[in-house]
C-alpha cells in the first residue's frame, strides 16, 4: 500500500524518465516533402482509394426500398410476421421507413465522404438482397398457404 509520503517520491520519479518515441519525426517531414516532389515532378500519386461507386449505392438504396414493400406486401398475410424485434410483429410502412431512417443515417451521411470501400458495401448490398429475396419467397408462398388479414 502507497503512503502519502511515497506519492510525491513517485511523482518526480515519473518526471525524470526518458521515454524513448519510435518515430523519427524529422525524417517523416523529410520523407513527406520528397513524396511531394516525387508527385509533382512525375505525376505519382501513392494514394489507394478503393472507394464504392454510385451503381453501389443506387443497389444499396433501392435494396431498402425493395425491404420495405416486400415486407409491407408480406404482413398483408395472417402467417408472416415481421422478423426485426425492434419493429413489432407488425409495423406500419412509416414505421418501417422510419426505422430505416434512423440505422442507416450514417450510410447516407457518408456515403460521398469515402469512407465506405466497395467491399464493404458489396457485403452489406449481398446482405440486403439476401432479405428482399427471403421476404418475396415468403411472400409467394403465403399467397398460396395463408389467408390475407
Amino acid at each position: 500500500m502507497l503512503s502519502l509520503a511515497t506519492v510525491p517520491m513517485l511523482l518526480s520519479a515519473s518526471v525524470n524518465l526518458q521515454v524513448d518515441i519510435p518515430w523519427d519525426y524529422e525524417q517523416i517531414k523529410a520523407d513527406s516533402k520528397l513524396l511531394a516532389q516525387e508527385k509533382e515532378d512525375f505525376g505519382i500519386y501513392l494514394e489507394w482509394k478503393d472507394e464504392s461507386t454510385a451503381f453501389q449505392w443506387y443497389l444499396f438504396w433501392t435494396i431498402q426500398a425493395l425491404d420495405v414493400y416486400s415486407t409491407q406486401r408480406g404482413l398483408k398475410y395472417d402467417c408472416i410476421k415481421e422478423g426485426n424485434p425492434l419493429l413489432g410483429e407488425r409495423p406500419s410502412v412509416g414505421r418501417m421507413v422510419t426505422h430505416k431512417t434512423v440505422f442507416l443515417a450514417p450510410y447516407w451521411m457518408l456515403q460521398h465522404e469515402g469512407v465506405f470501400t466497395r467491399a464493404e458495401i458489396d457485403f452489406v448490398n449481398f446482405l440486403g438482397s439476401a432479405v428482399v429475396i427471403s421476404n418475396f419467397n415468403l411472400l409467394n408462398k403465403a399467397k398460396t398457404k395463408c389467408t390475407k388479414r
